[in-house]
């Protein structure tokens, strides 16, 4: 009863038993009370190299007799038995008891005693060791490879949450690297756009510097060929016309007819000498408002006559730009004789306002006359294009010139049959010192 208590607890133990190693060391104590040999070996079978390796060793001297040469001669016969048979209990040799461990269909190592049989009163419990033994050998040996694959799936994951950072990593980079490639397509599409917006203005400006050269050349041999004979003509008619003072009516108004004609030729003549030539000009503070009222003033006489009337809207109070206000004054007059040639006939008024935005001051005047075509406006600022078939297409372009030796611009909006708006733009300095 004592040794059926014992067995019970051993296999209990076996059963729990964490590790092989721990499971033998639990049979071998009952193998040893059991069958009394002169030495144990346990066996595992390596599923993987198709043999048994040494498991456990029990020799009751182990100082005196050689545990290395009696597990070389078991696992010899071992793994020969193996071979012949790997389910029956035998006697291998002389004093040497070779018992296959299965389970479940599956060979799962061998117990060797030092034996020459298991004693019959020892045999039912001798089985139930061996049966439990060979139950957890196999147990603990699939729970050592679901141990084993768990650490080697943990070591996947690991190593792909690695890779995944990596890629992540790599993405993050790539990304950075488009959005940097993106960045420098945009700065360098702005930087080609830039560029060819200065080679076109270049080229503007060219084209205008080879019509003012020809303007130049022509205003000069023009003036020096015509202008003494004009003023000649001119005295010579003003000494007719005081001494015709008796003249009939028409005779006197086809001499003022006249001299009117010899004035816009001088007139014509002077425009494009100031467009060729470079003027020089005041850098001092503007008085915009009083420009604009001055220029009210002088034209008020032949608005009247012609029936237009000219309205100022002028802010209060106004910062002050710097420049020259006879040439503000120039550009003013010309924009109101071209607005006055394009006013309505009927209820035709002219508005001259003034403003302020940020650090600049705007002078917009605004007709409600016939308009400009849309395809016009691109060269309306251009030296010698007119529409009219008197002049020669210099005040706009004087004028812009004018306005842009002042820092500023002039830009021109039009609706066909409705109105007509200039905008002039001139910056607020601190100081008018001469540049």
């Amino acid at each position: 009863m004592t040794i059926m208590n014992d067995l019970a607890c051993t296999l209990a133990n076996m059963l729990c038993a964490g590790s092989v190693e721990q499971t033998l060391s639990f049979a071998l104590a009952s193998l040893l009370t059991l069958t009394h040999p002169q030495w144990v070996c346990f066996l595992i079978w390596d599923a993987d190299l198709k043999r048994y390796i040494i498991g456990e060793t029990w020799l009751p001297d182990a100082e005196t007799q050689n545990p290395a040469a009696l597990r070389r001669l078991i696992l010899g016969q071992a793994n020969t038995a193996y071979l012949g048979d790997p389910y029956t209990p035998r006697l291998l040799g002389t004093n040497a008891w070779y018992h296959p461990l299965n389970a479940r269909e599956t060979h799962v190592g061998a117990l060797c005693l030092g034996v020459d049989e298991i004693p019959p009163e020892a045999q039912p419990p001798y089985d139930l060791l061996v049966k439990a033994l060979s139950q957890a050998i196999y147990t603990n040996a699939r729970l050592e490879q679901a141990d084993r694959e768990r650490a080697e799936l943990e070591s996947d994951r690991q190593r792909l949450e690695q890779l995944l950072r990596a890629v992540e990593d790599q993405q993050r980079t790539i990304d950075q690297l488009l959005a940097a490639e993106r960045q420098l397509s945009a700065s360098l599409e702005a930087k080609v756009e830039e560029r060819t917006a200065a080679l076109r203005a270049a080229q503007n400006r060219l084209i205008q510097s080879e019509k003012l050269a020809v303007i130049g050349q022509l205003a000069s041999s023009l003036a020096h060929e015509l202008n003494n004979p004009l003023q000649a003509i001119e005295s010579g008619l003003g000494l007719v016309m005081t001494q015709l003072n008796n003249a009939a009516p028409e005779v006197r108004s086809d001499l003022t007819i006249i001299r009117q004609e010899l004035e816009r030729i001088q007139t014509i003549f002077r425009q494009m000498l100031d467009f060729y030539r470079p003027v020089s000009h005041e850098h001092l503070p503007l008085d915009v408002n009083a420009i604009c009222e001055g220029v009210r003033i002088l034209m008020r006489k032949r608005l009247q006559d012609a029936g237009i009337t000219l309205r100022l809207q002028l802010a209060d109070p106004l910062p002050t730009p710097c420049g020259d206000s006879n040439q503000i004054k120039q550009v003013l007059l010309n924009l109101i004789l071209n607005a006055a040639e394009a006013a309505r006939r009927e209820a035709a008024h002219i508005q001259l306002t003034t403003a302020t935005q940020g650090q600049t001051v705007l002078i917009t005047l605004a007709d409600n006359g016939a308009g400009i075509p849309p395809e016009h406006l691109p060269r309306l600022f251009e030296p010698l294009f007119t529409t009219k078939t008197r002049g020669l297409g210099l005040g706009l372009a004087i004028s812009r010139e004018i306005i842009e030796r002042h820092d500023g611009s002039i830009n021109v909006a039009s609706t066909p049959g409705k109105r007509t708006t200039f905008t002039i733009r001139l910056p607020v300095k601190e100081t008018c010192d001469r540049e």
